[in-house]
């Protein structure tokens, strides 16, 4: 094992057995830094030093660097973990997006991992989530490619990883990032279970295994993914955002009894391009299914047991809504829909709103509060979306009166609205 990795083994030890090495150390206060990339672009490089320990090298996701990031960075400044918090969003002059991603070289992230390992004298993990990952895998990739051999580099860290490449349709199955498949590292994966990304747990990691990496899990109850940095967050979330350190120190320890040194996943020709386009949130708007095809099944009971089948509501439009009392979008959209229900409900119009992976008696206690009075139906394992591929919450599906889909939605809009108003009107009348 090179000398490197034992003397961060040690550290890692150390701080097991309660011998702060952070509290013998001179613990500087953040600092910013300025990387020069090879196009002329300067990277602001907020750094959080600590030593003798290792550096953490933390990608922002697309909603950019916030205070969260920062207080994380301090609490493990406070237990010897160096924090380098990059942000390419303010060098490029580009908006805290998704598509931003795709005009970001990924050559920053070789340059960041070099400049952080203090020229290899000191390991380097990498932290990455949301949005932000195809493109740090790419770059991830890029500097295996150019660092043959060195061991500095030792493992990523991901949380709620957003690697499929967009929402498919209605009963398909969602299509991922090749680079997924092409990536040889030592991964551990962080995935809050109040996710659209958590159902797709099983399929991510076998994706990141098939080029070799060595990949963990952890699964985080009760919380909702970016919980580090949400304005307005959960009694759980709460509870666990000055605990999130010891979790990123649980990683870090897994990775460094792994080998860092990997051989890297070779493209061929045949191979297609490894990172596509970034996919970003659709406009919030009724997208017609112009295939219309059958809506898929739908079985399940209401807070009062009684079962409710689509096939049941033949001669009515039905509006199928996905949500769940954690997401702040799902619970904003439910006082117009139901506006909307009672408007249209003598001409046919029904709401089946299917709640995702609650009990009951938080469903019950939620609808109580928010005053709703629409069919609310219970899928506390999520099986609907074996075949509904909800992949945003909320989602929502129009089907017309013969039981086709027509229109689909990901995300939340006022349902009252106008124009909402006047195409499920049309296919009433029709």
């Amino acid at each position: 094992m090179p000398s490197i990795r034992v003397a961060f083994l040690r550290f890692l030890l150390n701080t097991v057995a309660g011998i702060s090495l952070a509290a013998a150390a001179t613990a500087n206060a953040g600092k910013e830094l300025v990387l020069v990339v090879p196009d002329g672009t300067d990277i602001p490089v907020h750094v959080h030093a600590a030593e003798p320990g290792p550096v953490l090298l933390w990608f922002p996701s697309e909603h950019g660097l916030l205070p969260g990031h920062h207080q994380q960075a301090r609490q493990l400044q406070q237990i010897g973990v160096e924090t380098w918090l990059p942000d390419p969003f303010t060098g490029y002059f580009l908006p805290t997006a998704p598509s931003s991603f795709d005009r970001f070289p990924s050559e920053i992230v070789s340059l960041m991992i070099q400049e952080a390992s203090h020229n290899g004298e000191r390991p380097v993990f990498v932290f990455g989530n949301d949005r932000a990952v195809p493109w740090l895998l790419e770059g991830l990739r890029g500097w295996q490619l150019t660092h043959p051999g060195a061991d500095y580099l030792a493992g990523l860290i991901l949380m709620s990883p957003y690697l499929h490449t967009g929402l498919p349709e209605v009963g398909e199955a969602a299509d991922f990032h090749p680079i997924a498949r092409a990536i040889n590292l030592p991964i551990y994966l962080i995935q809050p279970r109040l996710s659209p990304q958590y159902p797709l747990l099983q399929r991510v990691h076998s994706l990141l295994s098939e080029g070799g990496s060595d990949v963990a899990v952890r699964t985080l109850p009760d919380v909702r993914d970016r919980f580090f940095f949400r304005p307005n967050t959960l009694d759980a979330e709460e509870a666990l955002k000055p605990r999130f350190t010891g979790e990123i120190l649980q990683a870090m320890r897994l990775l460094a009894r792994l080998p860092s040194v990997r051989e890297p996943v070779r493209a061929t020709d045949a191979d297609e391009q490894l990172r596509l386009a970034t996919p970003t949130r659709q406009d919030r708007q009724l997208e017609p299914v112009y295939a219309r095809p059958a809506a898929p099944p739908l079985r399940l009971p209401d807070l009062q047991g009684e079962v409710h089948d689509l096939s049941d509501y033949t001669d009515e439009v039905v509006l199928i809504n996905f949500w769940a009392s954690w997401c702040p979008p799902c619970v904003h959209e439910m006082p117009s829909m139901q506006r909307l229900e009672n408007r249209l409900h003598e001409q046919g119009f029904r709401i089946l709103a299917v709640n995702l992976g609650e009990t009951q008696e938080k469903i019950q206690s939620f609808v109580e509060r928010i005053g709703t009075d629409f069919i609310i139906l219970m899928d506390p394992r999520s099986e609907s979306l074996d075949h509904w591929r909800a992949l945003a919450y909320p989602s929502s599906y129009i089907v017309d009166r013969r039981g086709r889909l027509r229109y689909s939605l990901f995300g939340a809009i006022e349902w009252n609205e106008p124009d909402v108003i006047a195409r499920i009107t049309a296919l009433l009348d029709e």
